[in-house]
């Protein structure tokens, strides 16, 4: 296959280019292609999260090394030949980041997932949700590009425009700071290839990018924990740089690691790393950050070599590709990705290292305008080479993401920390988290078409590492991740299944003949058939040892209500963020709670400044919602009927909601319990003066969401979503 490059204006958002760059269009029609494959029945226990700053008790993070049966598992698995079960059978971890889409952008029509269907999404003061994005006096939703095969064009992604979009929280101004295209998305029926691996495999749908801002602040966070401050781009090369790398940490562990990058400078967007390895910037991969033996080693082909996991300099010419084409032929992609072809293969000289990343060219990089089919060939060349030598597939774990989600939109409100916290404050405006973007885990543990659903942001990758390298006996311990960080974002593990391995090779379409035709300007819907039987089936989540939990409770005497926030189970350390709102009577604004089982929460309205009402909600990851609107009764003002609801969540492998309806009044109440989402249906309930009644309301999965009012004239209305913990603790 081969193709004439055309002329390419850079992206004036991007890093400075000192090569053109080219890009193929092309259209595609309407075509639905959705699968869910079997399911398996087990959900991994493994890996607690590291202690801020890593300390030496790590070990005792990974403790818990089999897998928990979620429901439905069969007690008659039997794992394969050759893997005991937990997270040691991993041999290599192999990370692909792409360029600049948000997980909306990409996999919000994806059935299963928080995308375009969530009903538990951020909703504002009139009547709209998220979904409707102002403009002027009217508003934008999301529309899907069908005509020019996914490829769009890059928008405003700077730190800037980041934070302009997030507008101080309220998540209302992304047409405002991008523009209108912001709302484009893509969806199965234009990259169908993208669509079969994540209902193959596990799609992570709350992964975060680090930073509200480009790629070479979030590169950073993926490769060393922090930006360092950075919040835009630049200083890609300078070597100035000096914080440690995660590498660095590796190299000090005894891990052999790479960096499977092209550093080829010929002109072509078919080559070179499109400044999109940040190891470049630091000055221990330079020469003048070189030490004495490390300059030996370089004179020394068998200590400088590829794979060996020495410490290697980002620009040297044994990394660098001679003779590869100006343009998307095969010839080009075994070029770029020769070094790691040769070592997936079976005796190789320089074999695959325990820890790799693989850092595409421009073109193969999914950025706007490149075309998302010419991403898809190269990710699925990725991982046909590992798959060609089974041994090397059996024990690896590729972890497919994207740095940064350009300009495009992204509906699930970002964590932020409370202002003055360390490390999280650019100034007065938070350096993240900023907008899903897509991930994707390919192995034998994240098989048949599962979400992960914990908070992730590109620290996650480091945290696995650490998870993983511990449990072997070869801890590489970060020094850089922020407590913050550490306790919002999860390690990957429950993304996983240790404990019920599958190794078999799913089948994807063509990415050839999806190139071809997009080439040639046809219409894939048409000409690539499905890979296997498709469907809309959502897929399924894995199970969580955790949930953040509400508690509305009302001081009649004092006029003041508040929601009590908490967090119940999960691993040591673990945290959610938890946003607040006033949904009338105050101006719209965010406040942000971190949230732990050791630091409980609480947002208190003091409803005396608006003659007794309240009306907020507070919305948390993994669809958690409490809305309470009402008016305070004064005590001792019980002539009427009182309503009050309290709602326990009860964990388990059949979790439900326990609600107890009270009336602390003289009269009757009429409750009313209306499912709004996932399971129960609608109920009416009488309570007497002084009486209670309890529901045992049930869950989907762990989900629920249900709205509770009462007959009292007040405005009485309480909703309650989320999901209860699956796992225990």
């Amino acid at each position: 296959m081969s193709s004439e490059p055309v002329p390419f204006t850079p992206d004036p958002y991007d890093r400075p280019q000192t090569v053109p760059d080219e890009v193929l269009r092309s259209g595609m029609t309407r075509r639905g292609m959705l699968r869910a494959l079997g399911l398996l029945g087990g959900a991994a226990a493994v890996g607690a999260g590291l202690g801020a700053g890593a300390s030496a008790s790590a070990a005792s993070a990974v403790a818990a090394r089999g897998g928990v049966p979620a429901a439905g598992a069969s007690r008659a698995y039997a794992l394969p030949e050759g893997f005991s079960g937990d997270i040691t059978d991993i041999k290599h971890v192999v990370i692909l980041m792409q360029e600049n889409r948000s997980f909306d952008h990409y996999y919000g029509a994806l059935p299963g997932v928080r995308g375009f269907d969530d009903k538990q999404a951020l909703r504002f003061p009139n009547g709209t949700d998220v979904f409707s994005q102002p403009q002027g006096s009217s508003f934008v939703k999301p529309s899907r590009v069908t005509t020019v095969a996914g490829t769009t064009t890059g928008l405003d992604h700077s730190y800037s425009g980041g934070t302009s979009a997030w507008a101080g929280g309220r998540y209302n101004n992304w047409v405002g700071a991008k523009g209108a295209n912001t709302m484009h998305y893509v969806s199965g029926e234009e990259i169908p290839w993208q669509y079969s691996l994540a209902s193959a495999y596990t799609i992570c749908d709350n992964w975060h990018c680090s930073v509200m801002g480009p790629t070479t602040p979030n590169r950073l966070y993926a490769w060393t924990g922090t930006s360092g401050g950075v919040v835009d781009n630049g200083g890609e090369s300078n070597g100035n740089r000096a914080w440690q790398t995660y590498p660095e940490a590796l190299q000090a562990a005894g891990v052999s690691w790479r960096i499977y990058v092209d550093n080829t400078n010929n002109g072509s967007s078919w080559v070179g790393d499109y400044t999109d390895n940040p190891i470049r910037g630091f000055s221990a991969f330079t020469t003048s950050g070189a030490t004495a033996t490390d300059l030996a080693n370089r004179s020394d082909p068998a200590k400088n070599a590829p794979g060996t996991g020495l410490v290697w300099r980002a620009g040297s010419a044994p990394y660098a590709s001679t003779g590869v084409v100006n343009n998307d032929s095969d010839a080009n992609l075994n070029g770029v990705l020769k070094d790691f072809i040769a070592a997936c293969k079976p005796g190789a000289q320089y074999p695959l290292p325990q820890v790799s990343w693989i850092v595409a060219p421009y073109s193969w990089s999914e950025h706007p305008s490149a075309n998302p089919e010419h991403g898809a060939h190269f990710s699925n060349r990725v991982i046909q080479t590992l798959q060609s030598n089974p041994d090397i597939w059996k024990s690896t774990l590729l972890i497919m993401t994207f740095d940064e989600n350009d300009g495009y939109f992204d509906h699930v409100l970002p964590p932020f920390a409370e202002p003055g916290t360390p490390g999280e404050y650019n100034g007065s405006t938070p350096i993240g988290y900023g907008a899903r973007i897509p991930t994707i885990l390919v192995s034998p543990w994240t098989r048949g078409g599962w979400v992960g659903t914990e908070t992730f942001d590109h620290t996650s990758l480091i945290r696995f590492l650490e998870t993983w390298t511990t449990a072997i006996g070869t801890p590489a311990l970060s020094t850089t991740i922020t407590a913050w960080r550490r306790g919002i974002s999860g390690d990957l593990t429950s993304a996983m299944d240790f404990a019920h391995p599958v190794i078999d090779i799913p089948s994807l379409p063509d990415t050839d003949a999806l190139v071809q035709i997009a080439r040639a300007g046809g219409t894939i819907g048409t000409q690539v058939p499905p890979a296997d039987k498709w469907s809309s089936t959502p897929l399924k989540h894995r199970p969580l040892s955790y949930h953040p939990h509400g508690v509305f409770v009302e001081d009649r005497r004092t006029g003041k209500v508040s929601a009590q926030l908490s967090l119940v189970g999960g691993p040591s350390g673990k945290a959610v963020s938890l946003q607040a709102f006033p949904d009338k009577y105050l101006p719209f604004a965010n406040t942000p709670y971190t949230v732990s089982a050791s630091k409980p929460a609480a947002h208190v309205w003091d409803a005396t400044a608006q003659d007794g009402r309240y009306a907020f909600s507070v919305y948390g990851p993994d669809g958690f919602v409490r809305s309470h609107a009402g008016t305070v009764i004064p005590a001792g003002q019980n002539g009427a009927g009182v309503p009050r609801a309290e709602v326990d969540l009860v964990a388990g492998e059949n979790p439900t909601l326990q609600i107890s309806l009270h009336n602390d009044g003289r009269q009757r109440v009429h409750f009313e319990l209306v499912p709004n989402d996932h399971a129960g249906t609608a109920q009416r309930v009488w309570v007497k003066p002084g009486g209670t009644e309890k529901i045992t309301w049930p869950t989907d999965e762990g989900y629920y969401d249900v709205i509770i009012t009462a007959d009292t004239g007040a405005g009485w209305r309480h909703r309650y979503a989320g999901r209860v913990a699956q796992l225990p603790a």
